[in-house]
């Protein structure tokens, strides 16, 4: 019998609603994480944030704020005279978002709370968004429904999370590859969560939904390694049976090869699921 992991994908960067040490599943502390997947994922947030279509006045929630970064770029939209933010399970990553906060200036506010009991009135916010939050939730469809009660008629609300069935890696052994990449993100509460958003915001009472796929290009070792876990993936499949070992061995020596090479690449994609609280 293989031996799963413990623990979700990364307990820090999103809300979850199990209160731990803020550690990933690749073992480092979640705020670094999250610095490092920022860079990663610049092109998917800024997509995301042009289609919030933030304007000054209006007030913006970000469910699942992390270490605040995110939320910054949101509050320098809807400035002058409007409201940012930012709300997480974790007590720690509300006090990283604080400190990040006072250290730039930026109007922006961040509180502890569940994703499943937000602490706003009805009707509150212009926008609500999360992003690679969902993925780990038991009950995705609560936690949507919960931001479209806090959205105003006709307020936008924009979830976005990967699709771990998606990650390909340039590697040759395509058998093994699959058997890693499986065993690995099954770690992850919803690792197919990606595919299956447009359901969750319908079922929420989201209406309008539209769906965009973004791609997410890493490229280099240091990329696919820092985001994903992908060397140590292929090591603990080995040591734990997933896969022989001696291909384990192989496919840690080809990673490094094409590193050498010319840099190392990985592909996947974030789902970009969006749609409208219900007009009166």
């Amino acid at each position: 019998m293989v031996e799963r992991l413990a623990g979700g994908m990364a307990t820090g960067e999103a809300t979850g609603e199990a209160n731990g040490p803020t550690t990933t599943l690749l073992g480092r502390p979640a705020a670094g994480y999250l610095d490092e997947a920022a860079g990663a994922l610049a092109v998917v947030k800024r997509e995301i944030l042009r289609r919030l279509e933030l304007a000054p006045g209006q007030r913006v929630l970000d469910v699942g704020c992390g270490n605040g970064t995110d939320l910054l770029d949101m509050a320098a939209q809807v400035d002058p005279g409007g409201e940012a933010i930012g709300v997480d399970v974790n007590p720690e990553a509300i006090e990283e978002a604080t400190a990040r906060c006072e250290a730039t200036g930026v109007p922006a506010t961040f509180t502890t709370a569940s994703a499943y009991s937000l602490p706003f009135s009805d009707d509150r916010f212009d926008a609500c968004r999360s992003e690679r939050m969902v993925q780990h939730l038991d009950e995705p469809v609560r936690a949507v429904a919960e931001m479209l009660r806090v959205a105003r008629p006709g307020g936008r609300i924009l979830v976005a999370d990967p699709d771990h069935g998606m990650w390909a890696p340039d590697l040759d052994d395509q058998e093994a590859t699959r058997a890693v990449l499986a065993w690995w993100f099954d770690n992850v509460r919803n690792p197919w969560i990606g595919r299956r958003l447009p359901g969750v915001l319908r079922a929420a009472g989201v209406r309008e939904v539209q769906v965009t796929v973004a791609p997410v290009v890493l490229n280099g070792l240091a990329a696919a390694d820092g985001l994903t876990g992908l060397l140590n993936a292929v090591r603990q499949a080995g040591e734990r049976g997933v896969i022989a070992p001696d291909r384990a061995r192989v496919l840690q020596e080809q990673i490094t090869a094409r590193e050498a090479e010319g840099g190392f690449l990985m592909y996947g994609t974030i789902v970009l699921a969006e749609g409208r609280k219900a007009l009166p």
